[in-house]
C-alpha cells in the first residue's frame, strides 16, 4: 500500500527527516514508527513503552564492539545451605 502525503509542512517535515536521522532510520520507518507508537498508545500505554524496548534493543544489541571490552572473573560463588 503507498500513501502519499501532499502538501505538508515543510517544518514538520524537517523535523521529521532530523528524528529519523537521529534514531538511525529512514523517513517512512520514522513515519510508521511514530504511527504504530501513537495507535498502540491508544489501545494499551504499556505497549507503547514495550516497543520503545524493544526499538532500544534493536539499535544497540551488539553494539560493544572493542576487543578490548572484556569480563573480568568473578570469582567464586558461595556455597548455600540446601533446602529442606
Amino acid at each position: 500500500m503507498t500513501i502519499i502525503l501532499n502538501n505538508l509542512d515543510p517544518e514538520i517535515l524537517e523535523k521529521l527527516e532530523t528524528q529519523a536521522t537521529s534514531h538511525g532510520r529512514s523517513l517512512t520507518d520514522e513515519i510508521e514508527f511514530i504511527l504504530r507508537k501513537e495507535l498502540i498508545k491508544e489501545n494499551l500505554e504499556d505497549n507503547v513503552s514495550q516497543l520503545e524496548w524493544h526499538d532500544f534493543i534493536e539499535k544497540t544489541a551488539g553494539s560493544i564492539d572493542d576487543e578490548t571490552f572484556v569480563r573480568h572473573p568473578q570469582g567464586d560463588y558461595p556455597m548455600r545451605e540446601e533446602l529442606e
